[in-house]
């Protein structure tokens, strides 16, 4: 690995966990025992280099999305191991790291946004498209709006100012409402897999 490309890495997982406004640029180059000089001749400033560690942060997202697509027998294979991995300790440091870009650079969060719904708008209908040739989501659905609706609900689930952590966990949160929408546009094949996954007796 370059060093450069360590430094992104390295960084990014400081970011994550300390938050994107508290850590410094000595933090970044302490913690990837470089030099500040080092440093500055990788990256312009910190926003530069909060930018470059997003890149890499969607493209791993990315890459492990793919693999599970990929690696699924069946898509609602797919949203039942999607609820299986929600974890509230990793869930809330990526809402905190989140809340603190858009609030402190409002510029990045921005472009970040933007290309993070370009991707969902494909994958979202590639993923509703599967479902369909499976024979597990209807066939009648508006893939527009039903990707819009799967966007939202996303969106609201990790929105601390909606739903404390105090009331539910967020693997709760993506069964009652991710999990339950996909029952819904899912034809009685889909939903007897997803009943057997949530032990739901008929």
């Amino acid at each position: 690995m370059e060093l450069r490309e360590r430094i992104i890495d390295v960084s990014s997982e400081l970011f994550m966990s300390k938050g994107c406004k508290s850590v410094t640029m000595d933090e970044v180059a302490t913690a990837n025992g470089i030099s500040k000089r080092t440093l500055y001749e990788h990256f312009k400033d910190k926003t530069n280099l909060l930018d470059e560690c997003l890149l890499m942060m969607e493209e791993k997202m990315k890459e492990v999305g793919e693999r599970a697509f990929n690696g699924s027998k069946s898509i609602i294979e797919l949203v039942c191991l999607e609820h299986e991995n929600q974890t509230d300790i990793m869930i809330n440091m990526r809402i905190r790291f989140f809340d603190e870009l858009k609030k402190y650079y409002p510029a990045l969060y921005n472009k970040m946004y933007k290309r993070f719904t370009d991707y969902h708008k494909v994958t979202t209908r590639k993923f509703l498209e599967r479902g369909q040739e499976e024979g597990l989501f209807l066939k009648g659905i508006d893939m527009d709006l039903v990707g819009k609706m799967v966007f939202e609900i996303a969106s609201m689930i990790q929105n601390s100012e909606i739903f404390s952590l105090a009331n539910h966990s967020r693997k709760q949160l993506f069964r009652e409402s991710m999990v339950m929408y996909f029952r819904g546009i899912s034809t009685e094949e889909g939903i007897k897999l997803i009943d057997k996954y949530l032990n739901i007796k008929g």
